[in-house]
């Protein structure tokens, strides 16, 4: 396409340094930024934005973004001490240890509800768009780069935009973005998950265009932890529960999450007898990407894709079918309610606990001290056609049970839970009532070594009687004892 990595002509006046754009951010402002999941991130401006902290020339500003930033820029901002608010999500120790201080105003939100919020104005009216693009031209379509996010949703509402063009960001992907914003933010119903509803640019309004910064920089996520025996274990316990629930069928659209247990579970889709898969995610992941390149994905559906070299040397080999097998979505779309619930999702999430009800802990430890932020699961699970929560049964070399009396912290409430897993069994919680449902994950689920203990909870609050027992008296006594000597009761 003749507008990669370039500007038009009538902005020819508004190139200039990545230092210079971003002097143009006031002090106190609200900056919106593209990037979802670590990818597509403004990276050069965002860089020298935190370099004016450092100097003294900037104090502070809220930043709202569709999800993480790459962890050098976010912990470049922290460090800098310029962030006086943030939102939705964040994987940076520097934000973390900031929000945990109270230093930071940490705002988490869900983010199949982040564009509603966003676009009701709840975080202000940005000063500032800063957005990564591969180009832009005379009618002011603007091509994403490795995500979509809310960077259409940030170049409305904002005052004025600086468009970062990313000479480092592959043009393979031209044409697989799937721009789409409806009147109330709510996403759109799919009939498969490689259907497009939108077009695969982003509309600008040039006149707010203030300037043009041309970079090469490539992204840089996170990679995730190689997957623990405990973990492959439970994704054993997952083969086989979808064997007995599939039985020779082909499965609906899958969700994963990130990190070492996702990739254990597409590990374990690449040793199945399952094909023609398809994944409908907030972040894809590049061992996906391998399915797709091997044929056991079909079509890989999300809002942001990878782009190490070997993930890139992958999506070359379709050449012009990659279009048809890869769907970068904006984040009202890859993370919406009426998306998820009419593909009938199968929904595969984690946390860091869960009570015996069911009930998830994701983002706290301690129900107290922030890891990340709620994300995408708590939507997933609540809208998907089977919402599966993976969790390993201990963790820190068994000194903390993952299945406790109760969680201090909820993310997912226990009603979007249908399945739980762990590398001892399977509890099908569906059809059953609140007792019932602790009694099958604590005889399925727990650690042998912390069922007697969770027994004797239980069994102390049935005595107080109720439809969902609570003893009040002590109901986070697992967790204090933690804190107290290292490991919990049973441990």
């Amino acid at each position: 396409m003749e507008t990669l990595f370039k500007a038009p002509a009538c902005l020819a006046g508004k190139v200039c340094t990545p230092e210079q754009a971003a002097g143009l951010i006031p002090e106190h402002g609200v900056v919106a930024a593209s990037g979802y999941t670590a990818a597509g991130d403004p990276k050069a401006t965002l860089l020298a934005l935190a370099a004016r902290g450092r100097a003294g020339e900037i104090h502070k500003i809220d930043l709202i973004t569709a999800a993480q930033l790459s962890g050098e820029v976010e912990n470049a901002l922290a460090e800098a001490g310029i962030l006086d608010r943030r939102a939705p999500f964040t994987v940076s120790g520097a934000v973390r240890r900031l929000a945990n201080l109270r230093q930071i105003r940490y705002v988490e939100a869900a983010m199949g509800k982040m564009p509603r919020v966003f676009a009701a104005g709840s975080f202000g009216v940005p000063d500032v768009a800063v957005v990564e693009a591969m180009g832009l031209d005379e009618d002011g379509r603007m091509i994403p780069t490795t995500s979509v996010g809310m960077t259409q949703l940030m170049c409305q509402k904002a005052g004025r935009i600086i468009v970062e063009l990313n000479t480092a960001q592959p043009e393979l992907l031209c044409g697989v973005h799937d721009v789409y914003e409806s009147p109330c933010h709510t996403g759109a119903v799919l009939r498969s998950a490689g259907e497009r509803v939108g077009r695969p640019w982003i509309q600008v309004d040039l006149n707010k265009v203030e300037a043009v910064v041309f970079s090469h920089q490539t992204d840089a996520p996170t990679a995730p932890a190689e997957p623990d025996e405990t973990e492959r274990a439970v994704c054993e316990q997952l083969m086989g529960f979808l064997e007995r629930t599939f039985p020779g069928q082909r499965l609906p659209p899958i969700q994963t999450g990130i990190g070492s247990l996702s990739k254990a579970i597409l590990a374990g889709f690449r040793g199945s007898r399952y094909r023609d898969l398809t994944f409908f995610c907030g972040a894809l992941q590049a061992e996906m990407v391998g399915l797709l390149a091997e044929g056991k994905a079909e079509v890989l559906s999300g809002g942001s894709v990878p782009t190490d070299p070997e993930t890139l040397e992958l999506l070359r080999g379709f050449g012009p079918g990659l279009r048809e097998r890869l769907v970068l979505r904006s984040m009202e779309v890859c993370n919406g309610s009426a998306a998820v619930g009419g593909l009938g999702v199968l929904a595969l999430n984690t946390g860091i606990e869960m009570d015996l009800f069911g009930n998830v802990n994701s983002s706290h430890i301690g129900g107290t001290r922030l890891v990340n932020g709620i994300g995408g699961g708590a939507a997933f699970a609540a809208n998907a056609g089977l919402s599966v929560m993976l969790m390993p049964s201990t963790r820190k070399e068994g000194r903390i049970s993952c299945f406790v009396p109760h969680t201090p912290h909820v993310d997912v409430i226990h009603h979007d839970v249908d399945v739980v897993i762990s590398e001892y069994g399977v509890a099908d919680l569906r059809g059953l009532d609140d007792v019932e449902c602790a009694r099958l994950i604590l005889q399925n689920c727990a650690h042998p070594d912390y069922r007697a203990g969770l027994e004797q909870s239980l069994e102390r609050a049935l005595a107080g009687g109720g439809h969902h027992p609570l003893s009040l008296d002590g109901a986070f006594a697992w967790q204090e004892q933690f804190l107290r000597s290292g490991t919990m009761p049973g441990g």
